[in-house]
C-alpha cells in the first residue's frame, strides 16, 4: 500500500483516525538524517532489509534452512515455518534500515504450520524515510508466534492482521519510540476454539513526537482468550493514542478478554488519547477494558 493510499484511507476513515491527521503530521514532520549502522553480528540469525529489499550479504540464517524466506520487494516476501522450529529462547531478527529520504514500502507474510514454534523481532532503525509495512500472519492448528517489534526513530506506518486457528497463540510485544509519526495497527482473528492472543506495547514519546496504537481483536470461537496491555510515557508536547477494541462475536460463548491502557504525563502540554472499546454479541462472556491517564 502507498503512503498515497493511506492517506486516503485516513481521510475516508475518519472515525477510525480520529487523533492521527497523517496528512498534517505528515507535512509539518522534519525529516532527521540519520543513517544508522546496522548493529553487530550476532550468532542469533538476521535477515537484513535495505530499503525493503533483502540483502543476503547482511544477513545470516544460522541454523534455520534460507528456504523458509521467499520472495522479494516487488510481490512480497513470505516467510513459511512447517515442522521446522525456531526456539523462542533464540529469535529470529528482522532488520530494516533506510540509506533513502523517501517512501519505503514493505510487504511481509508469515505462515506457521500446526505445532510450529517461531519467536521473531523485528528491528526498525532510525530512518528519514516513511516507512509503510503490510504484514499478514497464519498460524495454524496449535501454533506459537511471538512477534516482536522495536521502531527507533522516523515515520513508520504498520499494519498487521493476524489469524489464530484452534489451539493457537499469537504474542504482539512492541516499542514505539522517536516516532515522527507512528501508526501501529494490529488486527487479530481467533478463528478456532481456544485460539489466543496477547498484544502488549509501550509508547516513549518527548519533543513533538506522535504514536497512534490501534487494536482489534474478534472472538469468533467459543472459548478463546484474549490480552491487552499497553503503557505510555509522554513528555514535552508528544501525544500518544491508544485505540483498542475486543469485539465478540454471535456464538463465541465462553470469551475472555481483557484490555488495559495507562499512560503517564511528564508535562502539562503533553496529551494521550484513549478509547477502549468492547462490541459483545454472546451472553456468557468475560470481558473487561480501563484506561488511566495522570501524572507524577
Amino acid at each position: 500500500m502507498s503512503l498515497t493510499a493511506v492517506i486516503e484511507r485516513s481521510q475516508r476513515d475518519r472515525e477510525d483516525w480520529k487523533y492521527t491527521d497523517l496528512e498534517k503530521l505528515l507535512a509539518a514532520r522534519i525529516p532527521a538524517n540519520i543513517n544508522a549502522a546496522l548493529p553487530q553480528a550476532s550468532e542469533t540469525a538476521r535477515l537484513t532489509f535495505i530499503d525493503g529489499v533483502f540483502d543476503a550479504k547482511q544477513s545470516h540464517f544460522g541454523s534455520i534452512p534460507s528456504c523458509i524466506l521467499m520472495g522479494d520487494a516487488e510481490s512480497g516476501y513470505k516467510l513459511t515455518l512447517g515442522e521446522q522450529t525456531c526456539l523462542v529462547a533464540q529469535p529470529v531478527e528482522m532488520i530494516f534500515a533506510n540509506s533513502a529520504s523517501a517512501e519505503i514500502n514493505i510487504k511481509l507474510s508469515i505462515e506457521i504450520g500446526a505445532n510450529g514454534r517461531l519467536s521473531l523481532i523485528e528491528r526498525h532503525l532510525p530512518s528519514a524515510a516513511v516507512t509503510i509495512m503490510d504484514t499478514s500472519i497464519a498460524l495454524h492448528e496449535r501454533a506459537k508466534f511471538v512477534h516482536g517489534k522495536i521502531v527507533s526513530g522516523g515515520a513508520h506506518l504498520a499494519t498487521t492482521r493476524a489469524t489464530v486457528a484452534s489451539g493457537a497463540y499469537y504474542n504482539n510485544n512492541a516499542l514505539l519510540r522517536g516516532t515522527a509519526p507512528a501508526r501501529n495497527e494490529i488486527d487479530v482473528s481467533l478463528n478456532g476454539e481456544e485460539a489466543q492472543a496477547a498484544l502488549n506495547g509501550i509508547m516513549l514519546l518527548r519533543g513533538a513526537e506522535h504514536a497512534d496504537t490501534t487494536t482489534r481483536i474478534i472472538h469468533r470461537a467459543p472459548n478463546c482468550a484474549s490480552r491487552q496491555v499497553y503503557k505510555t510515557v509522554l513528555a514535552d508536547k508528544a501525544r500518544g493514542v491508544f485505540k483498542g477494541k475486543i469485539h465478540v462475536a454471535e456464538g463465541a460463548q465462553k470469551t475472555d478478554g481483557y484490555q488495559l491502557s495507562r499512560a503517564l504525563l511528564l508535562s502539562d502540554s503533553a496529551e494521550m488519547d484513549a478509547k477502549p472499546e468492547l462490541e459483545i454479541y454472546a451472553d456468557d462472556v468475560k470481558c473487561s477494558h480501563g484506561s488511566t491517564i495522570g501524572d507524577i
